[in-house]
């Protein structure tokens, strides 16, 4: 234990967040070969198996996982000096992660950066979006804006508020008479717009799949914006965020999102960087967007 350094603990905080060597070396620089023999050394020194390797990857020891809380916390620890070394005696400067959905970045958190960066010009923010946001238990960000709870790692979360759904067609699409009546049964005999296989996990993909099963598909697509600009052109219907369709003429609700699907907005901070200023600023701006915004957000 006494020849332990930082770079071993690094090692098996990435081989046990990735289950693989490869992704592993990748995230820290390193080939695969060195990051074995690290790991290996690692081992042989404190006399325990760490690792057992699976058809999944590598998975933990009960010794490995013991040893892993040790890590997380001289990662915690690591965390908070850099950032109070960064943080120190200064306006709000220098390099803040934040990852989330293409959408939010784009629409809501975009127009507001052009203001916080002319308050703080040291300040630069590095947006990480996608399908997938950044696993904040790999710690590929410092804080997230997420439409999901995350369950692991040491973090700070805090609910927002709420992202709501509907069923939207361009205008005339849908029979408007028949539109009144509650359910939405007779939406199933309209061409629909889904989601490209690879994210089906998507709460939109699921509530669509779950109440129109038999629904046939005139586009499947993996993005957001393909969806909208499908649906514009009267494609078929599509399960669309509120706060994103409503604001556009040519479509119209034909399912409310009392009758469709809603998911909580969570702010996500790295534990050990919450209180650091260049962080808080960023995150006190999410906070008052997202308040600004609550009612487009919630479909009212």
């Amino acid at each position: 234990m006494e020849n332990m350094n930082w770079d071993d603990l690094r090692a098996l905080l990435a081989v046990a967040r990735t289950h693989s060597l490869s992704a592993a070396a990748l995230q820290l620089g390193n080939s695969a070969s060195t990051l074995g023999r690290r790991i290996a050394l690692l081992e042989q020194a404190l006399g325990v198996t760490l690792f057992v390797r699976h058809a999944s990857g590598y998975r933990l020891t009960e010794d490995g996982g013991a040893l892993l809380d040790e890590a997380r916390r001289v990662e915690d620890a690591i965390v908070q000096l850099r950032g109070r070394a960064s943080d120190r005696g200064r306006e709000p400067a220098g390099h803040v992660r934040l990852a989330t959905n293409e959408a939010l970045a784009n629409l809501l958190i975009l127009p507001r950066w052009k203001a916080l960066v002319a308050k703080y010009p040291k300040l630069t923010l590095e947006l990480v979006t996608g399908a997938a946001v950044q696993d904040m238990y790999r710690r590929n960000a410092d804080l997230a804006l997420r439409l999901v709870r995350p369950e692991t790692g040491n973090l700070t979360v805090r609910k927002l508020g709420v992202q709501a759904y509907a069923v939207y067609a361009q205008r005339g699409l849908a029979d408007p008479t028949r539109r009144r009546r509650r359910g939405g049964a007779h939406l199933a005999a309209l061409p629909w717009i889904g989601w490209d296989e690879e994210i089906q996990h998507l709460v939109q993909a699921r509530w669509q799949r779950q109440h129109y099963p038999n629904a046939t598909f005139a586009l499947t697509t993996n993005s957001l914006f393909s969806q909208l600009e499908a649906t514009e052109q009267g494609l078929g219907l599509a399960v669309l965020p509120c706060y994103i369709a409503d604001a556009r003429p040519k479509l119209e609700r034909c399912l409310p999102p009392a009758q469709c699907v809603s998911q909580d907005i969570w702010l996500v901070i790295q534990r050990g960087l919450r209180a650091s200023p260049r962080v808080r600023v960023v995150a006190d701006m999410i906070v008052q967007l997202i308040h600004a915004h609550r009612r487009e957000l919630a479909g009212v």
